[in-house]
């Protein structure tokens, strides 16, 4: 292995720990619900919840996308989306919907990047918001990939 090649191994390594230890960890409502919208599906009573498993896989998964990592970034998005059904699926069924549509599809014979990406449209869509392909004009990227 070369030296970047063990980098981003660590980075990835250390990524889905950081997810694994947040998402096992956290306490719900710890983002200002000042400033949420109401994105997730009415139906779906852990709203709170399931955009902090969101948020923190995108916080992980598109700065390993953006290095190049495609398949690195849709495993922390799909491990993200059957962590999200297996908690809150029989709680949200249009979310429930949603991300096994998703999930089933990306299954199919697609690339790593299509693979990230029906991840990732299925996160915003949930999210409502639109999903970003490319870095705004002096804002903050994080959110791509």
């Amino acid at each position: 292995m070369q030296a970047p090649t063990v980098f981003r191994s660590l980075l990835l390594i250390g990524a889905m720990f950081l997810l694994f230890q947040g998402i096992a960890s956290a306490s719900p409502a710890v983002a200002d619900r000042a400033t949420k919208m109401d994105t997730v599906p009415a139906d779906c009573g852990k709203k709170d919840e399931v955009e902090k498993i969101i948020n923190e896989a995108i916080s992980l998964g598109a700065p390993i996308y953006n290095e190049g990592l495609h398949m690195a970034c849709y495993r922390i998005y799909e491990w993200a989306g059957y962590k999200i059904l297996y908690l809150y699926g029989k709680d949200c069924p249009g979310m429930e919907k949603t991300l096994r549509t998703a999930i089933e599809r990306s299954h199919g014979d697609l690339s790593d990047t299509e693979k990230a990406w029906l991840m990732r449209m299925a996160f915003d869509k949930i999210l409502g918001v639109p999903t970003q392909t490319s870095a705004p004009a002096k804002e903050d990227n994080s959110r791509k990939g």
